[in-house]
């Protein structure tokens, strides 16, 4: 399959899964990417979300074959590569600011309102409502946020 592969630390794309939106990256993780099918010249380029800054989340070459970026912020990453000046191939990165915090797999969630986490295209997205007295969170594609209880 055509298109671009970022991959990570945490996440890695095979050729076969070159789709137009990827998740499960990390704010501050670097990602390289790459093209397939690779040509002779590149031109990247990026869209990322407010509040990124350009100077932490650059690309280390947007000329380069596979040049590596690190995304400051969590949200949508879009990222552009023309080809040989003829093929354009688009991919969009899902960050998170999600982290392993020790060996033992625990999560530490950073407290954030309802309004600042987007609504999933499908599934649900886990956050710590700091309008929920820091509980565990998730909201819903259609945007509604449930509070998790333990009983």
């Amino acid at each position: 399959m055509a298109g671009i592969l970022a991959n990570s630390v945490t996440q890695t794309m095979g050729s076969t899964s070159a789709d137009a939106t990827q998740v499960g990256y990390l704010a501050g993780e670097q990602i390289t990417l790459s093209v397939t099918p690779s040509g002779d010249s590149y031109a990247w380029s990026i869209a990322r979300p407010s509040g990124s800054s350009a100077a932490r989340a650059a690309f280390s070459d947007d000329t380069a074959a596979s040049p590596t970026f690190t995304p400051d912020l969590p949200g949508y990453y879009v990222i552009t590569c023309l080809v040989d000046g003829a093929t354009s191939y688009v991919l969009r990165i899902a960050v998170t600011s999600l982290a392993v915090v020790s060996p033992s797999q625990g999560l530490r969630l950073s407290p954030v309102t309802d309004a600042q986490v987007e609504a999933p295209a499908v599934g649900v997205v886990l956050f710590c409502g700091s309008q929920h007295g820091n509980a565990l969170c998730v909201k819903n594609a259609d945007d509604s946020v449930d509070v998790v209880t333990v009983s």
